[in-house]
């Protein structure tokens, strides 16, 4: 099915709480480390991962240590050299068409404070009925994560609704969202800032990316390794191609005595959006 609204905003919702984060609130840090071996293959290819996921792949982040290639035994190489066919950011991982077992392959990078996630699930699962495991805090981990893993500290966002309200003559519509982010932090400190930031960006605006703006191919690669964020914003702040953010609301949820995640400090941030629009056009 071809992408609608709901879709391109909720994708758009990553990019721009990412940029965010890494931009106002320095969330990441610089590491350098050997890639490990992924049992399964990605569509054919030798993957190799690192212990942590997301590594920033934004350049407009300024000092953050970009992924655009690997060092296969201290040499540096970039996609489409020595087989190397893919790098893809949100998993830490690097696809090769040739097996690399034999060789060392590492890598220089930023890894996330806050891993981003799209999710549908209830509140109440993602707090308490999923256990995480606490992102490494070395890089002395003598694998790669899977791609199905999920660490923590993370952010999980979820469309909560939306209503279209007429507003003009011709079928112009208001259309307003409820979206909320559900922050698993690993300490309190943390959470304070990552609300306190986004609490700030009411009556701002998130720029729309449609689905031919995307950095991604089919192999959930970035062709350089990194994408700029700027570049999606140009033109469109305060136009049809952006959201404005009416209000942000926070709220904390109490530390209980959870067995599943007991380091978990949990907090909701709920965005109201809208844009004047014409759907039926």
């Amino acid at each position: 099915m071809k992408a609608q609204l709901d879709n391109i905003l909720m994708s758009s919702m990553i990019y721009w709480m990412d940029n965010t984060l890494l931009q106002k609130g320095e969330a990441y840090t610089n590491f350098a480390s050997k890639f490990y071996s992924v049992k399964n293959l990605y569509n054919n290819f030798y993957t190799y991962g690192l212990p942590f996921k997301q590594v920033v792949s934004d350049s407009s982040v300024t000092g953050a240590n970009l992924l655009s290639g690997v060092y296969i035994n201290n040499t540096f190489v970039t996609i489409g050299q020595s087989g190397l066919s893919g790098i893809n950011p949100n998993q830490g991982q690097v696809y090769f068409g040739l097996d690399q077992s034999s060789n060392q392959i590492s890598g220089r990078y930023a890894i996330k404070d806050f891993n981003l996630y799209l999710t549908s699930k209830a509140e109440e699962e993602i707090l308490f009925e999923t256990q995480y495991k606490i992102r490494a805090k070395t890089n002395q981990e003598i694998t790669g994560l899977a791609p199905n893993s999920i660490t923590y500290p993370a952010i999980f966002i979820k469309n909560n609704g939306s209503i279209n309200e007429p507003f003009g003559f011709g079928g112009e519509d208001r259309t307003q969202m409820e979206i909320r982010a559900i922050i698993l932090s690993d300490t309190i400190y943390n959470l304070d800032a990552v609300v306190s930031i986004f609490r700030d960006k009411a009556r701002t605006y998130i720029p729309l990316i449609n689905i031919s703006e995307s950095p991604y191919n089919s192999l959930n690669s970035i062709n350089n390794g990194y994408y700029n964020y700027n570049t999606f914003c140009t033109g469109k702040i305060g136009t049809i191609n952006s959201f404005f953010i009416d209000s942000v609301s926070v709220s904390k949820i109490p530390n209980f005595d959870n067995k599943l995640n007991p380091d978990v400090f949990a907090g909701f941030i709920d965005f109201t959006i809208s844009n004047i629009r014409y759907p039926r056009v």
